[in-house]
């Protein structure tokens, strides 16, 4: 397996009660909540003034602003971080940041809601790198940039997924009448973390498993997801790449049942594989 596929998924449940927000500042006029974590814990600075240290948890006054976070202990090296943010009156912006050594080692999500005409909930994701894949409450949707439509209010697991890159996790709260707007940056996986050995089942260029095999084809994204069922909705376990080998194990209505490691096996779409018998 391309050890670059791996990926390390990094956990952030963010239970965002938006709708408390929203009748909490109901009679504040221009005004709205913002919710900023960090780790390292950093200083806030708005359009370079300074507001406060993280965890920060208050109403502010609604408007465009530059955030920078700066890192309180300077024996890390954590580096800072700055970005524009938007806070709408009587709503939440949340920021959360996991500052590493430099932009590519960062990590963070970014949350706001918008008001909209439409009678619905509706979820937009962003990411960097963009073309990540999203997963809404265990089913795969599409690639960043995407906007969910019609989306079940209330709460949802949102996740974003990049080959190279950690995955992230954030738990919404989707709103009817609101556009809930999820900005994720992805850091890339440390090369300590995403080495691997190579499987035993995986082929090079001049040796071929015994027969049935099966080889993997070109794929849009240029990986293929190996899955725990023949399912779309089952559970992502490995992705493995195009042009390796693999041993057959079954197939079941447009699945192939590979092993995939040692010890391991799963399941992977025939669509984007050739079988030799």
């Amino acid at each position: 397996m391309n050890k670059r596929a791996l990926l390390v998924v990094v956990i952030i449940v963010a239970v965002l009660s938006f709708a408390g927000y929203k009748f909490f500042f109901s009679r504040i006029a221009n005004v709205g909540g913002l919710k900023v974590v960090s780790n390292p814990k950093s200083s806030i600075f708005l359009n370079d003034k300074l507001l406060g240290k993280t965890p920060y948890d208050d109403k502010y006054p609604a408007g465009e602003y530059i955030m920078k976070l700066i890192p309180e202990d300077t024996s890390t090296s954590a580096a800072s971080w700055q970005k524009k943010i938007n806070i709408s009156p009587s709503l939440l912006t949340y920021v959360n940041r996991e500052l590493g050594a430099s932009e590519l080692s960062s990590s963070g999500d970014i949350l706001f809601l918008e008001k909209i005409t439409d009678k619905e909930a509706q979820v937009a994701i962003f990411s960097t790198p963009d073309s990540a894949t999203v997963i809404l409450d265990g089913q795969e949707k599409g690639v960043s940039p995407l906007v969910l439509r019609d989306v079940v209010a209330g709460e949802h697991d949102v996740a974003v997924s990049s080959p190279g890159f950690t995955s992230r996790t954030v738990r919404i709260q989707a709103v009817t009448g609101y556009k809930l707007t999820v900005e994720y940056q992805l850091s890339i996986l440390a090369e300590n973390n995403s080495t691997s050995s190579p499987p035993s089942t995986s082929i090079g260029e001049s040796t071929d498993p015994a027969k049935p095999y099966v080889v993997i084809k070109d794929t849009p994204t240029g990986f293929l997801r190996v899955r725990s069922g023949p399912s779309t909705t089952a559970t992502e376990t490995a992705q493995i790449k195009p042009g390796d080998k693999y041993s057959f194990l079954g197939e079941d209505s447009g699945w192939y049942k590979i092993s995939y490691d040692t010890g391991k096996d799963g399941w992977i779409s025939a669509k984007y594989a050739e079988k030799t018998e």
